[in-house]
């Protein structure tokens, strides 16, 4: 890494999975990774996907989704070079979205079993 950008992918990954506290997907399918929130889960309505990174056609990070921020349909991608910060700024946030969405999804389970 040189003056903050990240020149591979692993690089990417450490960051992800060390600083930024990611846990990702099992598989490394050299198209794009997907980066959970403390644990692996892919069903829509208890998602803890945080970010994917999508590769190029040398197996080198293109672009990142923010997946929280893009589940209304909207990609919304942060595209390289890669700065650390933006990288960890961007993890921050769309963990804090999903601990947000949380708790409103489960504030609603609660009232709804209420009488």
């Amino acid at each position: 890494m040189r003056c903050g950008f990240f020149v591979n992918a692993f690089e990417l990954h450490a960051l992800l999975t060390g600083p930024a506290g990611l846990v990702p997907e099992p598989a490394d399918n050299r198209i794009a990774r997907t980066y959970f929130h403390e644990w692996v889960e892919w069903h829509p309505g208890r998602s803890t996907r945080v970010l994917r990174v999508i590769y190029g056609a040398q197996g080198e990070p293109e672009r990142i989704q923010r997946c929280v921020s893009s589940d209304n349909n909207n990609a919304v991608l942060l595209s390289g070079p890669f700065v650390k910060r933006q990288v960890l700024d961007a993890a921050a946030q769309e963990a804090a979205n999903l601990l947000a969405r949380n708790v409103q999804t489960e504030g609603c389970d609660e009232g709804a079993n209420e009488k």
